[in-house]
């Protein structure tokens, strides 16, 4: 095996393999707090049909985080354009909501069933699925991730602060320090 290949699957397991249970979790506890039941949501999940929506949810709903966390925060938010990140995030919101809504359709047709035998909603009702359930649910992942990484700069910052006055102090004590010698203690006392 390669080192740049070692290098690229340990940066993979060092920093992103726990993000696959994450989303996992979130979701089912998203769906638990819809539905009502967990065991519903577990069967759901496991029914191949209902598993292919499960999988639009996770994953277009990952990349649209991701993208505001590794694209939208840097490049706007902590350069101070407001305005422009709220757009761009609340645009990131939309699409990723749009873009998950065909996984109800697209698990509707490969189980030979329709929309209004699956999900008991009427095939041409597009704006149903995407105000009652991909846009609030687009909405929580995006604050949700906007929290944690949010959280995390600051704590990151808070502890740089405090390493920056621990090094000011410990700097300010070796000038003291510097400038107090046994020597010219010693001529002071022989001066009296």
């Amino acid at each position: 095996m390669s080192a740049s290949t070692l290098s690229s699957s340990h940066w993979l397991i060092r920093y992103k393999l726990y993000h696959i249970p994450f989303w996992f979790a979130y979701h089912c506890l998203w769906w638990t707090v819809l539905i009502g039941s967990p065991v519903a949501v577990m069967h759901n999940i496991v029914d191949s049909p209902y598993a292919i929506k499960f999988a639009f949810y996770i994953v277009f709903q990952a990349l649209g985080v991701y993208f505001n966390l590794y694209f939208l925060i840097p490049r706007l938010l902590e350069k101070g354009r407001l305005a422009q990140y709220t757009v761009f995030v609340l645009l990131t919101i939309l699409v990723t909501a749009i873009i998950i809504v065909p996984g109800y359709y697209v698990s509707a047709a490969l189980s030979g069933k329709t929309l209004m035998e699956m999900y008991g909603v009427d095939p041409s009702n597009f704006m149903y699925f995407f105000s009652h359930n991909t846009l609030a649910s687009s909405a929580a992942a995006m604050t949700l991730g906007m929290s944690v990484k949010l959280t995390k700069n600051w704590l990151q910052s808070k502890s740089r602060e405090k390493e920056l006055e621990k090094e000011k102090l410990e700097t300010e004590l070796k000038f003291l320090r510097s400038q107090f010698h046994p020597h010219f203690l010693f001529n002071t006392i022989n001066s009296i």
